[in-house]
């Protein structure tokens, strides 16, 4: 395979490795916080109720409190960041920017799918591409109006959480005991379908799964885009094109994304162990969604950022940038990795591997894809599914 041929290059000859390194950052942080639903029926059983050592129940909240909502907000911002260069260097090649754009967009709802319904039930992929049809609707817009969005988005899902718990009270949160029974036995069936060897079993549970998520991701979708529209912003504000030129205001949005969203997130550590149906609980976890983990994730960019400004930092972080410039093939990967761990299919660990080990075991998946991602980029320009994506996006495109 080569795939050091340039069709149609929208890439500058500089790329911003910032980016890169933020990206294979995230990558792992994503994986810590995916290792929960890799290896564990999450969807229907609280981990904390199973595996409730001390040293486990701490590696819950620490994973809770520096992974959850953060770094998919990271992936996010710079989905919508990358969307903003796309589209600018598409423009100088071609005069069909949006045409281009959807074409690429299309072939990531294809790996999404495919990812989604044969690997792991919660690709994200998918809804990245959905709602990346509706982020060019906001290509051209003023950085005013993307911060506008972004705020309103986040806002109001909050605000009408509030009125409706204040509305119907309790029963906007309670569970009927039924349903904790049914959530039981559909744990149960989880672990006894993905520990066997059965193909079908696997797939047809998986794809259970992924119907139970979808619903769940519908929850987070202001999230979503509104960190591509914050994305965007740093896009059209050229933040990233000149990073000393933008420092004070890197360090100064650093600042405040900490004072907003360190409290929250310490409070929604706290209401943990609170009973789900209460007010308190629920609101907690709502606005740790939509407002501590969009602004500890830019506070984790805005970090990333300064810390990279020093040479040192560069030099120790810099493996990364393979890790991030291989972002679908890796996150493709780890699934693959995952799946092979917890499933029949391999080592059937599913529900035997506790919070900690798994937090270990996400450590070496990630030094391992750090190694390999590394040989491969002394070989190739690209990763191999970032070649297939790029591949299919300019083949036969007219100018």
């Amino acid at each position: 395979m080569n795939n050091k041929s340039e069709p149609l290059s929208t890439h500058s000859t500089a790329r911003i490795h910032e980016i890169d390194i933020i990206r294979g950052l995230a990558l792992w942080g994503i994986l810590v916080v995916n290792m929960a639903l890799f290896s564990f029926p999450a969807l229907y059983m609280d981990q904390s109720a199973f595996w409730d050592g001390n040293l486990d129940q701490w590696s819950i909240k620490l994973i809770h409190f520096f992974g959850e909502g953060k770094f998919i907000s990271v992936f996010s911002f710079l989905f919508g960041l990358g969307f903003t260069i796309f589209m600018k260097g598409a423009q100088v090649k071609t005069s069909q920017p949006k045409k281009l754009f959807s074409r690429r967009l299309f072939i990531l709802l294809i790996i999404g799918l495919i990812h989604g319904y044969f690997i792991w039930y919660g690709d994200v992929l998918l809804f990245y591409s959905f709602l990346g049809f509706l982020l060019m609707f906001f290509w051209n817009s003023k950085p005013q109006r993307l911060l506008s969005w972004a705020f309103y988005l986040l806002i109001i899902p909050v605000i009408l959480f509030i009125i409706g718990g204040l509305l119907f009270e309790n029963a906007f949160y309670a569970e009927n005991a039924d349903l904790v029974n049914i959530k039981k036995e559909l744990a149960l069936t989880a672990i006894q379908r993905y520990q066997s060897g059965d193909l079908s079993l696997i797939f047809r549970q998986n794809l259970q799964d992924l119907m139970q998520t979808r619903l769940g991701y519908l929850s987070i979708v202001p999230q979503i885009f509104a960190m591509f529209l914050l994305g965007a912003y740093a896009g059209v504000r050229k933040i990233f094109d000149n990073l000393k030129e933008h420092e004070s205001f890197i360090r100064n949005v650093q600042i405040g994304a900490l004072i907003i969203g360190l409290p929250i997130c310490v409070a929604s550590i706290l209401y943990l162990d609170q009973p789900v149906t209460t007010f308190s609980y629920n609101f907690m976890q709502v606005v740790g969604t939509y407002i501590a983990g969009p602004t500890l994730g830019i506070f984790y960019i805005c970090s990333a950022l300064l810390l990279l400004r020093n040479e040192n930092w560069k030099k120790i972080l810099k493996p990364f940038s393979a890790l991030g410039r291989m972002a679908a093939t890796n996150y493709l990967l780890q699934s693959i990795l995952c799946l092979f761990l917890f499933s029949g299919v391999g080592f059937a660990l599913y529900s035997k591997v506790s919070p900690t080990l798994t937090l270990l075991m996400s450590l070496f998946i990630i030094v391992f894809q750090l190694l390999i991602s590394n040989l491969w980029l002394k070989y190739f320009k690209y990763g191999p599914v970032e070649w297939l994506w790029r591949y299919l996006t300019y083949k036969n495109f007219s100018k």
